[in-house]
């Protein structure tokens, strides 16, 4: 689930302000004043959710003069002008004037996720080949390009691999880094029953990135479960997943940049990439397999959901290679649950007044202070001795197979 904090919605509250202004200089009124609503309804939000008295009381201001905007608007047709903040936004990129298209906009704009800039690359274990090829490459699409040369970095990738590899958290550390804006989207988001809603939300999607790139930070979209949205065309549902397909090659391939720098890059992830249309696959630039974890890297998983947290550990009894070595084609995902059951058993353990404290009441568990002991490996010897790892020694073939196919028939 998108974690919609606080920057994202003060983020989507500014969008909405540059869509209305835009709209006034185009004439549009009764669009402007609904943009003038929805910045209210995003400033209200966030007022809900800081402590600062200061910024509680300068958002309830903002979220006010917003709504009296709106009002004035619907009432007279205009607004004092000398408050409003002239928008540098191309008219030609006003693309919504009715109501239905402003409610795909706001559907799009909470697709914004903050999570990314919670997410260095110390907290993802292993993989460090692939973190410098990601630096190097969206790096050089970033950087200023010496005139008279046309070179680019990657733009579009693909993850592929086992669920739980860490497919999320690298979309999320490159965008932590090139201080993105982050679309966060899973495939049943943007599909739809009716046919054609399912394109309009891509190009909406597309669109509205590409707006928040016109101060120049680029947009990342990830899109997970990617095999969800461009099926092999030989699919059931054939028209619906043409028009998708028409819609997403469209605007992977940048054709509405108009020649400018595309700043909007998108990041595939899918558990099966067999299923993927060949054409879309084509599209990427890097088709990079997230296998599973060796043991170096689970040993660092590890220490990252353990002492990393600020988890007490004796390091006498419990080791992390030896935990590695005992934990073969764990995903990451799986060391994080492993580490979050033994952790619950020996909170259990060390407070179990816990319930009781809950049955007293709210102020009773406020006062209570977790008390904690440090891990042990025979903490662990339980869960290990039964571990089943999701991901068997087929579905690792399997993956490499396939991007072994790929690669031999791009050559």
């Amino acid at each position: 689930m998108n974690q919609q904090g606080p920057d994202a919605l003060l983020k989507s509250m500014d969008r909405m302000i540059a869509e209305a202004n835009t709209r006034m200089q185009a004439g549009k009124v009764l669009d402007a004043s609904r943009s003038y609503k929805k910045a209210a309804q995003f400033a209200e939000q966030v007022v809900e959710m800081v402590d600062d008295d200061g910024e509680r009381r300068t958002l309830t201001i903002k979220a006010n003069e917003f709504r009296l905007r709106a009002k004035s608007l619907e009432t007279t047709g205009r607004v004092d002008g000398a408050r409003i903040k002239p928008s540098d936004m191309p008219l030609d990129e006003v693309a919504y004037s009715d109501e239905d298209s402003d409610l795909q906009e706001q559907q799009i704009l909470l697709l914004i996720d903050d999570t990314p800039r919670t997410i260095e690359w110390d907290s993802i274990g292993g993989l460090r080949d692939l973190k410098e090829e990601l630096k190097f490459h969206y790096g050089l699409a970033m950087a200023k390009i010496p005139e008279g040369m046309d070179v680019e970095g990657w733009r579009n990738i693909m993850f592929y691999g086992p669920p739980g590899t860490g497919k999320t958290l690298m979309a999320c550390a490159i965008a932590n880094k090139l201080n993105a804006t982050f679309f966060n989207v899973k495939s049943s988001q943007i599909v739809s029953k009716w046919v054609g809603d399912s394109g309009k939300l891509i190009s909406t999607l597309y669109r509205v990135a590409r707006k928040f790139t016109n101060d120049g930070r680029p947009s990342i979209i990830f899109i997970d479960e990617f095999d969800a949205l461009c099926k092999s065309r030989g699919a059931e549902g054939q028209l619906h997943h043409q028009q998708m397909l028409a819609a997403i090659l469209s605007e992977i391939d940048g054709f509405a940049q108009k020649g400018r720098r595309n700043l909007v890059m998108t990041i595939g992830a899918t558990n099966r990439p067999w299923d993927l249309d060949a054409a879309v696959l084509s599209r990427f630039e890097r088709r990079t397999l997230i296998s599973l974890p060796d043991e170096a890297a689970r040993a660092e998983i590890f220490r990252i959901h353990l002492e990393a947290k600020g988890l007490p550990v004796d390091h006498r009894s419990l080791s992390y290679d030896k935990l590695a070595t005992q934990s073969e084609r764990l995903t990451g995902r799986e060391v994080a649950r492993l580490c979050k059951e033994v952790t619950a058993r020996m909170l259990a353990e060390m407070n179990p007044d816990i319930p009781a404290l809950v049955d007293e009441g709210l102020k009773s568990i406020q006062a209570y202070e977790i008390q904690t002991r440090p891990l042990k490996h025979s903490d662990f010897a339980p869960s290990l001795d039964n571990l089943v790892a999701d991901t068997t020694v087929e579905d690792v073939h399997h993956y490499a197979d396939w991007g072994t196919q790929i690669k031999d028939s791009a050559d």
